[in-house]
């Protein structure tokens, strides 16, 4: 047993070696597009944000805060269709935890807010909008006009100031934009149901998937609904074609270093109050309870993809059930990989938002899919708290 285990490792570390030799040293340069919000509204926007500071070869570039105005207000009740009336307001733009985790790694990455208030056309350049709303979109410009090389942009919201982006500077977006990887949208062709960021501004959503632009789509509700799930709201029900998965428990956060657990606890209780940095300096005495909850998640899939992340099962490990999130150069060959792609499909975009899509090698967009949903949540939940509190140790060396 012990030589079947250190034959397999000597190979391994062969493979591991020589595919190190090409990939290692490669950055991605990313824009995130989030709607981060004061105090949190999803709280998955906070926890998701620590993967563009903490991720293998992500080299975050800017952070643009996609934020709408419906939620500024004390109660929010005249948020359209797909959307909920939010009575916990007001929130601001999150920009407060852009500036926690610039304080807690170290960085000074610059974040913008974009327009408040939905698109009037497809066509809609929002001139007439404040400097204020302006400032994502001129951070955005500025970003992809002094880049090197073409950048990838990761969106977690409406898709407002992308497609304003490309109104006003089309071949800017052409030329510097790699890939667009968009969390938003129903699966399986749903003929009813408007996802959550497309609801946001459906105008937005139809412009940007008609721009031509290099699209991958990510979509975030299930569309295909099993007997059991029938109860649920679709986006809290996982498919296929679909990213959404719940992680059990956040409890190994307990692990993690405690500037990163102030600035969780901080968006679990959605808080704000001045402070909210000098906190990251102190020990954390709170109770440790406090992350004994579940976790709704719908980013990982876009962050793998990106990232070049596997999720795989060690082949020498499976008696004891080790699950691992690795870099495509540390899988081994004997590794069992759960299997993820982004499959090029034509997709038949209405007015409404709505779309349905039909999956072609002759495609011009990729729709997300995973071999099977049900094994990736067990998997996920599995690899996700060895893989993080690894990162925090080796980012912040505590």
């Amino acid at each position: 047993m012990f030589q079947t285990a250190e034959i397999f490792f000597a190979l391994c570390l062969v493979q591991i070696t020589t595919a190190q030799t090409f990939v290692s040293n490669e950055r991605i340069p990313v824009i995130v597009i989030s709607d981060l919000y004061s105090p949190a509204q999803d709280v998955g926007d906070n926890i998701d944000l620590i993967n563009a500071y903490i991720l293998p070869k992500i080299d975050l570039k800017a952070v643009l805060l996609d934020c709408h105005n419906e939620f500024r207000k004390k109660v929010a009740l005249n948020v359209g269709k797909g959307l909920y009336p939010d009575k916990d307001g007001p929130r601001d733009p999150g920009y407060s935890a852009v500036e926690q985790l610039n304080y807690i790694f170290d960085r000074n990455i610059p974040y913008g807010i974009g327009p408040f208030t939905p698109m009037k056309s497809k066509e809609d350049k929002m001139e007439y909008i404040s400097a204020y709303e302006n400032k994502g979109l001129d951070l955005l410009k500025e970003t992809l006009e002094n880049a090197e090389e073409p950048v990838i942009i990761v969106s977690f919201g409406s898709l407002r100031i992308l497609a304003v982006a490309n109104n006003r500077y089309p071949k800017l977006l052409k030329s510097k934009v790699k890939e667009l990887h968009i969390s938003a949208g129903t699966s399986y062709n749903h003929p009813n149901f408007l996802e959550w960021n497309v609801a946001l501004d459906t105008l937005a959503f139809v412009s940007v998937v008609e721009s031509g632009l290099p699209i991958n789509l990510y979509p975030c509700a299930a569309g295909k609904v099993k007997k059991v799930d029938e109860s649920k709201f679709n986006a809290f029900v996982k498919d296929n074609n679909n990213t959404y998965y719940i992680l059990s428990s956040l409890d190994f956060v307990n692990q993690l270093p405690h500037n990163i657990k102030h600035y969780i606890q901080y968006a679990v209780n959605r808080e704000t109050k001045p402070g909210y940095l000098a906190m990251l300096d102190s020990a954390f005495h709170s109770d440790n309870s406090v992350f004994n909850r579940t976790h709704h998640s719908w980013e990982t899939a876009i962050w793998m993809q990106v990232s070049r992340l596997k999720l795989v099962m060690r082949a020498n490990m499976r008696a004891n059930g080790e699950y691992k999130i690795l870099t495509m150069d540390e899988v081994c060959n004997n590794d069992i990989v759960l299997e993820e792609r982004l499959r090029p499909a034509f997709v038949d975009i209405r007015e409404s938002g709505l779309f349905s899509y039909e999956f072609s090698e002759k495609g011009k967009i990729n729709i997300y899919e995973r071999e099977d949903a049900y094994k990736y949540e067990e998997w996920i939940n599995k690899a996700i708290p060895d893989f993080y509190i690894s990162l925090t140790k080796e980012k912040l060396g505590k």
